[in-house]
């Protein structure tokens, strides 16, 4: 099994619809979104189904995108196939909504920054990015008190892969100094019974 398919079907889980939620939150109905490392689609097919909201995704990983393209084949979510580094190929003031779940905490600086800045011109007066970034916060003991189920397996394989970064980007809060050094309005809370962040950036 490659693993674009494995994680699409982890994705199916009840603990990473959980994971999402903040995120469905903040979008309000009839807008329109980019998701920046969109997976194999899952928000995106929540949020055309529950929303009717006009989603794009993007991602650098072209099995991913198969994998999404499965996912929202009776959808007209569009899909865009970007290499690392490069600007992200859309009109500037486009969207009323960035979303960006567990990518930054795996970049470098200036790939952070470079993003950033992308979104920022793609966004319409008053829109704004959501990022959500597991915590790494917690221990296995904790995890199973809420989440502990069959279904929810691939949970485990979630934070042990991610707990090492995930504490590192917490403790140094890149967002919110991103935000000050910007003139940007920044609000952050905690979420998933602690195991993520949701942090928003506006102009």
């Amino acid at each position: 099994m490659k693993f674009s398919e494995f994680f699409s079907n982890l994705q199916e889980a009840p603990w990473y619809r959980e994971f999402l939620n903040p995120v469905i939150d903040e979008i309000e109905n009839n807008t329109n979104l980019l998701d920046i490392g969109t997976g194999s689609g899952k928000m995106l097919e929540i949020l055309f189904s529950e929303k009717n909201v006009k989603c794009v995704g993007t991602d650098t990983n072209s099995d991913m995108l198969e994998e999404a393209r499965i996912k929202l084949k009776d959808t007209n979510v569009k899909l865009h196939l970007t290499p690392p580094g490069e600007v992200l190929p859309f009109e500037q003031n486009t969207f009323d909504y960035i979303s960006i779940c567990s990518v930054l905490f795996h970049l470098k600086k200036e790939d952070i920054d470079s993003m950033l800045k992308d979104c920022i011109q793609l966004l319409k007066d008053g829109g704004k990015i959501v990022i959500l970034t597991p915590t790494g916060k917690g221990n296995v003991m904790s995890l199973s008190k809420y989440y502990f189920s069959l279904k929810n397996y691939g949970i485990y394989v979630w934070y042990k892969a991610t707990k090492k970064r995930a504490k590192l980007w917490s403790k140094n809060q890149y967002l919110k100094q991103y935000a000050i050094d910007h003139k940007l309005k920044y609000e952050a809370k905690t979420v998933m019974n602690g195991f993520a962040i949701l942090e928003v950036l506006k102009h």
